[in-house]
């Protein structure tokens, strides 16, 4: 079996070509390398800041809790705001379905109930927050299209 040559060794090669000095090469290579890699972090730190801070914005201003709710409909609702959800294509509701479902079933809760049947429980919420993300999916893409 017959491998190629990685980006790295293709551009040193190259490089070598042009300018016979191993060690400059190595030092251009080297130099390239901490260039893409402080864009790298740039970049991903901007999406961090843009993705975690607009979540936390919206997460603060969304009061509703399923256990208030008294029909369905009034649990599966578009975003009110849509910044998280331009970002990400994902509800800031259902990550925090997600974040709920973590922190019931950390190793603490599920040896320190009194619920008899604790998994049981956990395994109804896993579907009940399974069907309402996907219903407020739904009602995203729709309300994001029309």
């Amino acid at each position: 079996m017959e491998y190629g040559l990685t980006s790295y060794e293709h551009i040193y090669g190259i490089l070598c070509i042009f300018i016979n000095e191993p060690s400059i090469c190595k030092y251009i290579m080297n130099h390239k390398k901490q260039l893409e890699d402080a864009e790298i972090l740039e970049f991903h730190y901007k999406r961090w800041k843009e993705i975690s801070s607009s979540y936390f914005i919206l997460r603060d201003s969304y009061e509703f809790r399923i256990a208030e709710a008294q029909r369905l409909g009034d649990i599966v609702k578009p975003d009110n705001l849509l910044t998280f959800y331009n970002l990400t294509g994902i509800s800031y509701q259902v990550v925090d379905f997600i974040h709920e479902l973590i922190k019931l079933k950390n190793p603490d809760a599920l040896e320190n109930t009194f619920i008899i049947d604790y998994k049981e429980w956990l395994e109804d919420d896993d579907k009940l927050f399974s069907t309402l993300s996907k219903q407020i999916m739904l009602q995203m893409k729709a309300f994001y299209k029309g």
